[in-house]
């Protein structure tokens, strides 16, 4: 078993990450979980447990000659999904970065970024395709600018709270830049996955330290297109799981079960959850964008930031 990860796909959400993994995880000389996002770093329960358990889950059936990696955009959330107390120390940006500067600090970092306005749309569609969004996007911004509300959802971020926070790229990334170097971080454009992926692709290979020449059959095929509608609305794998942890004969058949076979099992079910969900969406991003007057509030939020990044990446990020 590996000690660490060799490389992690950081985020951001709603940048290319799927479709980033998708590619990656074709490459003969990669090995990735059967699904995207499996968070070990930003949830305090699965990082307080080790490593060896979530390896031994994750990583089941991964040669050790492989690449290890995973692609969690949580980590680029800026702080932590659980808690033990209420509080952090003030810089919530740099807990994940500095657990894995702690457990791996060889490890490489890929950071996709997409326009934050389209990102910040692309999010709250999102949301409103699972049901747990119901305002207007513009009513949505307005109350995640208010200033002790983006505090907050800096601080505590939630998939309904973070549209406008997830896309401060230049204040989430410093701790990364700092910890690891430019060396260790590659940062790519969600433009560049959608117009030149070979190009990409290739400096992603580079930088992984596989061969480059590698040309994954799906490369161009895009992945979780912010969908309409929901192919089939009762359909819920989290939800099923969720009902069977609570059948005594199912968790009796289920601990009954050899530790290898129990790890097939997980892993075979993470897969089939994460295909279905990629499946069970229609339409794509090609209804109305947010108004002029959004996009003008999120232009000016995003502005410093902006500035922010340029000056970590010595160049200005290509939405500029």
């Amino acid at each position: 078993m590996k000690p660490a990860f060799d490389f992690i796909v950081i985020g951001a959400q709603k940048a290319g990450t799927t479709a980033l993994h998708e590619y990656i995880r074709r490459h003969p000389e990669v090995s990735v979980p059967a699904g995207k996002e499996a968070p070990f770093y930003s949830h305090d329960s699965i990082w307080g447990a080790g490593w060896r358990p979530y390896a031994e889950k994750v990583f089941a059936f991964a040669p050790d000659t492989t690449r290890w990696g995973s692609a969690t955009p949580h980590y680029m959330l800026g702080s932590l999904y659980e808690r033990v107390n209420g509080s952090l120390d003030g810089r919530p940006e740099w807990v994940v970065p500095s657990r894995i500067m702690q457990h791996a600090p060889g490890t490489k970092l890929v950071a996709i970024l997409r326009d934050p306005v389209e990102r910040a749309h692309s999010h709250y569609r999102m949301q409103v395709l699972r049901g747990t969004e119901r305002a207007s996007f513009p009513a949505a911004v307005g109350e995640l600018l208010r200033p002790e509300v983006l505090e907050r959802s800096r601080r505590f971020p939630t998939e309904e709270t973070s549209y406008v926070s997830t896309g401060e790229y230049g204040r989430i990334l410093t701790p990364y830049l700092e910890l690891f170097g430019r060396e260790q971080v590659l940062v790519c454009f969600s433009r560049d996955l959608d117009r030149e992926p070979e190009a990409l692709m290739r400096r992603v290979w580079s930088f992984l330290g596989v061969a480059a020449d590698f040309v994954p059959e799906n490369l161009g095929r895009r992945y979780r297109v912010g969908g309409e509608r929901k192919r089939a609305g009762w359909l819920d794998m989290d939800r099923l799981q969720s009902s069977l942890a609570t059948s005594g004969p199912v968790r009796a058949l289920w601990h009954a079960l050899p530790t290898g076979a129990r790890r097939r099992v997980d892993s075979a079910w993470n897969e089939l959850n994460y295909r279905l969900e990629l499946w069970n969406r229609k339409g794509g991003e090609n209804g109305a964008g947010p108004s002029a007057e959004v996009e003008r509030r999120l232009r000016e939020h995003y502005a410093d930031d902006r500035a922010r990044l340029a000056a970590l990446l010595g160049e200005e990020p290509p939405w500029a």
